[in-house]
């Protein structure tokens, strides 16, 4: 199935780990132009010279950028639409957990979230809306979580930010339809990325990572019985990004292995 993505630009907010890596990895495998940010310049920097074994260096560039701080955000959309002559494809992929009860987050933890599944959305689109305007239109795609639906009670923060970004994307689906520009969310379960390796190496240094994973498939009752890949994400990202893709928007999909009851 052609995708048509050949020669397409993608910006990827947050591509420099995780989802957002192998997103942009997968890109440029189909001959897309791609620009990943992040705000850790020595991940930025490994992200870099990995990705130059997918496409070629004229097809990438990268940034350090923190996506709460709208200059910088704005600057990094610019040169990237300076770079590739445009922009046709944004994927907000940035994101962060905090884990805690209502009486245990602080207001620092609260904020922190606020500006990471709010502003640094809103910062994205704002930058870059008249350049999928000027193509003709184009594709947003905001990473999402399955705690959006179906919060839980550890993760406070996080679930409430997160379930006002699903009322986001869906009204930014409706107000850009008339720029055909499609806004869509993919809803993340358990997927085993650079922050769950850290949580691995953390609260479990001696265990295999197999059986880690295994043990957290069963604890967190995922009825497919494993965690998630990232490039089972990343597949669903281009899909939404892709021309077969054309008339969705407003969506979300759910890459969870059918975890969660929400409907």
């Amino acid at each position: 199935m052609d995708l048509g993505l050949n020669g397409k630009v993608a910006v990827i907010m947050g591509g420099t780990s995780g989802v957002g890596l192998k997103t942009a990895e997968m890109f440029l495998q189909e001959g897309a132009k791609v620009a990943i940010c992040g705000r850790n310049t020595e991940r930025r920097e490994q992200a870099h010279h990995l990705l130059l074994n997918y496409g070629v260096p004229d097809s990438l560039y990268t940034a350090t950028c923190d996506v709460t701080n709208k200059d910088e955000v704005t600057g990094f959309i610019n040169d990237s639409a300076a770079q590739f002559g445009g922009i046709d494809i944004l994927v907000n992929a940035a994101g962060q957990s905090v884990m805690g009860h209502f009486f245990d987050v602080t207001d620092e933890q609260w904020q922190e979230q606020i500006q990471l599944k709010y502003f640094a959305i809103i910062y994205a689109v704002r930058a870059v809306h008249p350049y999928l305007v000027k193509q003709g239109g184009g594709r947003i795609i905001n990473i999402n979580a399955t705690l959006a639906k179906e919060p839980e009670r550890h993760m406070i923060a996080t679930a409430a930010t997160r379930a006002g970004l699903l009322n986001l994307s869906k009204t930014l689906s409706q107000e850009l339809a008339s720029d055909n520009v499609l806004v869509n969310s993919v809803s993340l379960g358990l997927i085993r990325t650079d922050q769950w390796e850290r949580r691995r190496k953390m609260n479990a240094p001696n265990m295999k990572a197999e059986d880690y994973y295994a043990d957290l498939a069963k604890k967190r009752n995922i009825p497919l019985g494993r965690v998630g890949e990232a490039e089972e994400v990343a597949s669903v990202i281009l899909f939404l990004a892709s021309s077969q893709a054309s008339y969705v928007s407003g969506s979300t999909i759910e890459t969870a292995g059918a975890l969660g009851k929400a409907l």
